[in-house]
């Protein structure tokens, strides 16, 4: 309620007020805009915003130059984002500019639900950067995830490589989980990703079946490179090549299971270990590990280098029988040692 000089009193509507302007004081001398000089109540109806549209405008490009954080309101959504209200001015805010906090956390593609998702921010304030602005076109594009680094930088700077947190699971994607966890020294909210070869020591191939948005779980900060925050489950599990390593020594002949194909040589489970048998150490003049292994077979080969520490175990197929062990058992049958009777009979041992 404003006091138009000793004439008449005015009302300023909350539409209507500045975003420069957030805290009035009784008293204060304002310049306003007129709207309306007389309502059917007799007040006179104000706009501080209208009134401050040129200051806005050097307002938004002093923004934009010095890259200072601003605050907007979103008020309406699309399949490509949010438009968020700055003064008289219309901006945008794409998805990929989603803070991770504010990010669709949905399958790719899914745009009827990211659509969804977006119109649940209707109304929120966003902590933006503007990444351009052009008064004469309209045209004005916001980014949260910009404005995020700055805060991200302050949270993370209080979280330790190796520090275990406890923390919620908020979006399951294809290539991870978004935990939001908390810093100890004081209690912020931050969101980090659980990238799925950290999961489990073992290979996944389902996030959804093996956990539940709003779960809870234990993490360890693995990496805070870039302003992102990494986070493990595996590390705080048991890992099987320290224990399993032991088992086995360089120069060995193992039984092991190929796993996978490459052009470069095969992938082979030994116990619960992965190996690698480079094509090099395939034979002579092979080509094509496809010449001599199976996916899904069972062959022997040796060890020729074992690094647990570095999860690496090298294996070799050189001169060593290379048949599906299976299918060559009655060849492995007949090479087993033999021993004489008291009668002088040859017996299988």
């Amino acid at each position: 309620l404003v006091d138009v000089g000793g004439f008449s009193l005015g009302i300023i509507p909350e539409q209507e007020f500045s975003p420069e302007i957030n805290d009035l004081k009784e008293g204060q001398l304002i310049l306003a805009y007129v709207l309306t000089q007389e309502n059917d109540d007799g007040y006179v109806i104000f706009s501080l915003k209208r009134a401050d549209k040129e200051r806005i405008v050097k307002l938004l490009q002093n923004k934009l130059e010095t890259g200072q954080v601003l605050e907007v309101k979103a008020t309406g959504a699309n399949k490509g984002g949010l438009i968020c209200q700055f003064g008289e001015y219309d901006g945008f805010l794409p998805v990929s500019h989603l803070s991770t906090t504010h990010y669709p956390k949905v399958a790719a593609g899914n745009r009827e639900e990211i659509l969804n998702r977006l119109k649940k921010l209707i109304g929120q304030t966003f902590q933006i950067k503007i990444l351009n602005f052009e008064p004469n076109a309209g045209k004005l594009i916001f980014s949260e995830k910009a404005a995020g680094d700055i805060l991200q930088k302050e949270k993370i700077s209080q979280i330790n490589i190796g520090e275990k947190l406890t923390g919620e699971i908020m979006g399951i994607v294809d290539f991870g989980l978004f935990v939001k966890v908390k810093t100890k020294s004081s209690q912020e909210e931050i969101e980090g990703l659980v990238h799925i070869s950290e999961v489990y020591w073992d290979h996944i191939n389902d996030l959804h079946s093996q956990f539940k948005v709003g779960q809870k779980i234990e993490v360890e900060v693995i990496s805070t490179e870039n302003n992102r925050l990494s986070l493990s489950i595996k590390k705080l599990l048991p890992d099987p090549w320290l224990k399993d390593a032991k088992k086995f020594s360089i120069g060995q002949l193992v039984d092991g299971q190929v796993t996978k194909i490459t052009p470069f040589g095969a992938f082979v489970k030994i116990s619960q270990l992965d190996g690698l048998v480079h094509i090099s150490e395939m034979g002579d003049k092979i080509t094509d590990p496809r010449q001599v292994v199976e996916e899904g077979k069972t062959y022997q080969f040796k060890i020729v280098s074992l690094e647990p520490e570095l999860h690496k175990l090298s294996l070799s197929m050189k001169n060593l029988d290379v048949k599906n062990l299976k299918d060559d058992k009655k060849k492995i049958d007949k090479e087993k040692p033999v021993k004489k009777n008291r009668k002088n009979k040859k017996v299988k041992k």
